[in-house]
């Protein structure tokens, strides 16, 4: 799969999540109400005489009731909303870190998560680095941090065989040049 393919995939599954939560929250609102006024209808005693002191503040005692449950309900699909941007968040760290292809992927996500999750941000499909002023790629900060020293434990051991072996880079040879002696006592050693 690609990742416009994967990217799509985790789209409409978080919109059908959406949806759904949306259905539920509305179809509990309208039972709420209902069950509230018929509850009220059944605590309510016919007085012989009506008092609008009295009915005022049994509507301002059910009108609280209702306010409690409408900002519980808002809490909760805040919570939702949090949750589903943190998996979101989640997914976007791991992709970049797969492709990274650093030791030990799944630690280095809660690392990384635990270090920087309320500086990552999204904005049309596109994650990242916010800190302070500067803005960097989610890509870009994961390099950062891999090159940070809390980061190397996560890049891989290079090729060379030894503790006391020293990598060296090769350099092309190009044959119209001619070897300086230097480089040729290096080559005979």
């Amino acid at each position: 799969m690609t990742e416009q393919e994967i990217q799509a995939l985790i789209d409409a599954s978080l919109n059908s999540f959406k949806t759904e939560i949306s259905t539920e929250f509305t179809k509990a609102n309208q039972g709420l109400a209902a069950s509230v006024t018929k509850e009220i209808k059944k605590l309510q005693v016919p007085q012989p005489t009506t008092t609008e002191s009295t009915e005022s503040i049994q509507e301002k005692l059910t009108l609280k009731a209702l306010e409690q449950q409408l900002t519980d309900l808002k809490t909760q699909l805040a919570n939702k909303d949090l949750e589903t941007i943190s998996a979101k968040r989640s997914s976007a760290v791991s992709q970049v870190i797969a492709n990274s292809k650093a030791l030990s992927p799944a630690t280095l996500q809660k690392v990384f998560l635990l270090d920087q999750a309320d500086k990552i941000k999204e904005e049309n499909g596109k994650w990242y680095v916010a800190q302070g002023d500067s803005v960097s790629t989610l890509d870009d900060a994961l390099n950062s941090y891999l090159s940070s020293e809390d980061g190397k434990a996560f890049v891989p051991a290079s090729g060379v065989q030894g503790s006391s072996a020293q990598e060296t880079k090769v350099t092309p040879v190009d044959p119209n040049q001619k070897l300086k002696a230097v480089d040729a006592l290096f080559e005979s050693f």
